[in-house]
């Protein structure tokens, strides 16, 4: 009877070790099939679904027009909030109607782009990072001086040449 609880616990034990090394790196392990390049314009995606269809996108309080790529097709593709992709999402302003090329994976159900790596033409990757990181500034002191129960009205930095 031991020998079999034994041998059982230990069948156990080695399934789920083996099932657990082939799931290793979670959603990360199929990424790699689905790995492509997208080109396209940055756009205010709020901005854009007001033009094209109306929509009550207000970028002003809530989104702070959050960047995305409209493709060739007239797709619109919002950029996932991460380290790769924070300062090309809080580039308005300074990014808007620029060309990008991203290799990334897309996540079509969303239509979302996680950005792997990215090129905005005619712009360093250090001038984007300059523009967010200031950017960040002017919504955190934005954010922190709004009442409770105010919307939360951020500015447009100095110098933005954004277009409503």
């Amino acid at each position: 009877m031991r020998k079999t609880i034994f041998s059982l616990l230990a069948a156990f034990c080695l399934a789920f070790l083996g099932s657990t090394a082939a799931n290793a790196g979670g959603w990360d392990s199929a990424k790699g099939l689905s790995k492509t390049t997208i080109t396209g314009e940055l756009v205010c995606v709020g901005c854009t679904l007001k033009r094209m269809d109306g929509a009550n996108a207000q970028c002003d309080l809530y989104a702070q027009h959050a960047l995305g790529v409209k493709t060739a097709d007239g797709s619109i593709w919002n950029i996932v909030e991460n380290g790769r992709g924070h300062d090309i999402i809080r580039g308005h302003g300074f990014l808007d109607n620029k060309q990008i090329n991203i290799q990334g994976y897309l996540y079509p159900i969303a239509n979302m782009i996680e950005i792997d790596s990215a090129e905005v033409v005619g712009v360093t990757p250090n001038e984007i990072a300059k523009r967010a990181w200031e950017m960040d500034q002017v919504v955190a002191k934005a954010l922190t001086s709004r009442k409770v129960g105010e919307a939360p009205v951020v500015p447009h930095a100095e110098g933005d040449s954004h277009k409503h």
